[in-house]
């Protein structure tokens, strides 16, 4: 070989061997480097997200889920999907909630498969919903009761910090050439300078961006030699790369789905009451039509508006109600709601219980509690009987007396009958109300008047605070047999020569009355309780006029039932305040 020709093939080798250095870095960024680091990215994005999940767990819910997730994908740009163990998609960051089932089973996704098997998996593969190439990482997520897979994907805007390592590649790959073609002519003259311009152009162009064929029309790719065979390589990387961008461009336009599937209804409410969201299980649950931007209030659902009242004051509540849905369709919910710190709204979650359940528990508690109560008249009716039949008949005067030991015992017993039918009336919606303008006033003189004879015998004086005469629209009947429940209470316990307070007043969008007494009060242990059914304190069960143990629990499901409110305080002077309100509409 001639001087030329060895001077030829230095230059053209020190010309490759720098140029294939500078390609297999480039190559090795692109195909180890890059997709290393975008995997590792989407494994430490979606270990954040599975630790988020974990540490908040009332969060764990469709609402919560879409606002992190969309969160979190806008500040990354990455796509995040939540896919249960059947491939259902829960969550997609890039998909409205209501398109959700329009997606296909991802079951069958090879990052899905692994993940559910060993924990995590990668995958690049085209999508068919988007039409472009996506690389997908999954982290298996077990901080929820459903066993569910993270899925983070990338598209070419989030690739473009990692192409930028490419450039630096090339522009490497340019250097080197130029040094070597320098190096070059220095020892060989221009021997082979317009072939290297040639080899620099195309590669400037690439460094800048420019991968389309004019751009490489310079190339001497039909050469034989050496530097042919570089120009036919950097016009196979720059073919490479156009496709592998456009891949990537593709891959931006993809979309996600949307919470599908929960088995709780939920709805928010904004700081006025008015229902901002509510999903499809709430609709069914509570047997409603279309009710956004309807006030909470405006439902037709008392204990959902109590409820509502409760959580603006103390932040959470919980409750479990009966609702009639139907005609012959009555349902037992169980709610929570729970103020949301950061917004203010309130944020109801409600599931359908099982009627049979709750059924069985009335049940039970009835006959336990009802067996107790009977215990004690039948017992004395018995035993008065008894006494009869062994002789007593022949004592009038002792005769009489058992015998009315017996008649106070039965009344007692028939007391408790109607009561316990009365309260099971209102607690199943069989008692109807008929709701129609009343003044107040007339009502509460009225039941006044029928104590007057007793309130003479006992000395208790009765006195009605009232401003002007106030009308509401209620049933007259139930605040009658209300106030006629408290009032009666009040004469049992208070001490001869006392006073008992009628007070009615204005509180807030509703009257509040309430029956003030002078007697011994009632224990702070048991003001929560002395609305429950057969509930009698201390005192009530030593007094000889005990009653039913049903009258208070009456008087909560009728006011419950005109969507007001009841309770009881003990007064710093002694004695009890029984209230209840009344809505004015």
């Amino acid at each position: 070989m001639s001087i030329r020709g060895r001077i030829f093939f230095i230059i053209l080798s020190c010309l490759f061997i720098g140029l294939s250095l500078a390609f297999v870095v480039a190559d090795r960024d692109l195909s180890e480097g890059l997709q290393q680091q975008i995997e590792r990215e989407l494994s430490k994005q979606a270990k954040i997200l599975r630790q988020s999940f974990a540490e908040s767990p009332k969060l764990n819910n469709s609402i919560g889920l879409k606002s992190q997730i969309d969160s979190y994908s806008d500040a990354s740009g990455s796509r995040i999907t939540l896919i249960a163990r059947d491939g259902k998609v829960l969550v997609d960051s890039d998909i409205a909630m209501d398109n959700l089932e329009s997606l296909d089973n991802h079951s069958n996704r090879p990052e899905v498969i692994a993940a559910f098997n060993n924990g995590s998996g990668s995958s690049k593969r085209f999508s068919n919903s988007t039409q472009q190439d996506m690389l997908y990482f999954a982290l298996l997520d077990t901080s929820s009761e459903v066993e569910r897979v993270i899925r983070i994907s990338v598209t070419n805007a989030y690739l473009n910090s990692s192409l930028a390592s490419l450039e630096n590649s090339m522009t490497l790959i340019i250097v080197v050439a130029l040094i070597v073609a320098i190096l070059a002519s220095v020892i060989a003259g221009n021997y082979i300078r317009e072939s290297l311009m040639d080899l620099e152009k195309a590669a400037s162009d690439m460094s800048h961006g420019s991968y389309e064929k004019k751009d490489l029309e310079s190339l001497p790719i039909k050469r034989r030699d050496e530097i042919g065979s570089m120009a036919r390589n950097i016009s196979t990387i720059s073919t490479n790369l156009k496709k592998q961008i456009s891949l990537i461009a593709k891959q931006r336009d993809q979309f996600g789905s949307v919470l599908d599937g929960l088995g709780e209804g939920i709805m928010v409410c904004d700081q006025n009451g008015l229902i901002t969201f509510r999903n499809d299980q709430i609709m069914q649950i509570l047997g409603l039509d279309e009710i956004i931007d309807q006030s909470i209030h405006d439902l037709e659902i008392p204990a959902l508006s109590r409820m509502y009242k409760k959580a603006q004051k103390k932040g959470k509540f919980d409750s479990e109600f009966e609702l009639e849905t139907g005609e012959d369709d009555t349902r037992w919910i169980l709610a929570h709601m729970n103020k949301a710190k950061s917004t203010q709204e309130l944020i109801l979650v409600v599931h359908e219980t099982t009627q049979l359940r709750q059924m069985d528990s009335m049940r039970r508690d009835f006959i336990s509690n009802l067996s107790h109560e009977l215990r004690t008249p039948v017992s004395v009716i018995k035993a008065n009987s008894e006494t009869l039949l062994d002789g007593a008949l022949e004592n009038k005067k002792d005769a009489k007396i058992f015998s009315k030991a017996i008649l106070h015992n039965a009344d007692r017993l028939s007391e408790m009958v109607t009561s316990l039918i009365d309260l099971s009336r209102i607690e199943y919606g069989e008692l109807k109300f008929v709701i129609e303008k009343i003044v107040l006033n007339q009502i509460i003189e009225s039941v006044v008047l029928a104590y007057k004879n007793k309130a003479k015998r006992k000395k208790i004086q009765v006195v009605f605070e009232s401003q002007s005469d106030v009308t509401v629209k209620s049933d007259a009947k139930a605040i009658e047999r209300v106030l006629n429940n408290l009032l009666d209470n009040a004469f049992k316990y208070s001490p001869e020569n006392s006073i008992i307070k009628i007070n009615l007043r204005k509180q807030g969008e509703a009257m509040r009355l309430a029956v003030i007494d002078q007697g011994e009060g009632v224990a702070e242990e048991d003001q929560d309780l002395v609305f429950k059914r057969f509930f009698r304190t201390a005192s009530a069960r030593a007094n000889t006029q005990q009653g039913s143990g049903l009258g208070l629990a009456i008087v909560k499901n009728l006011v419950y039932n005109l969507q007001g409110d009841v309770g009881v305080e003990s007064r710093p002077e002694g004695g009890s305040e029984f209230w209840f309100t009344i809505p004015i509409r």
